[in-house]
């Protein structure tokens, strides 16, 4: 599945990946293909469907579909 994480300040990343990634995984995914500043997993927060991402869940916990889009937010 692919999914695209938008952040204002450093725009959308597009992920392929599987609904069985946990979101603490797909957070380091994210992180890793940030170009600059690479934060620390632990700062950054995903939203999706007026929802906060859990870490100890999965991507199918929250019923996303395809080309799904999740909000980043990445604290300083």
């Amino acid at each position: 599945m692919t999914l695209k994480i938008r952040h204002a300040a450093r725009g959308d990343v597009i992920l392929e990946i599987s609904n069985k990634l946990s979101i603490l995984d797909f957070k380091k995914e994210y992180v890793a293909q940030l170009k600059d500043d690479i934060p620390d997993v632990g700062n950054v927060r995903l939203f999706a469907m007026g929802k906060e991402l859990k870490d100890e869940l999965w991507i199918y916990s929250y019923d996303m579909m395809n080309e799904s889009t999740v909000q980043a937010m990445i604290k300083k």
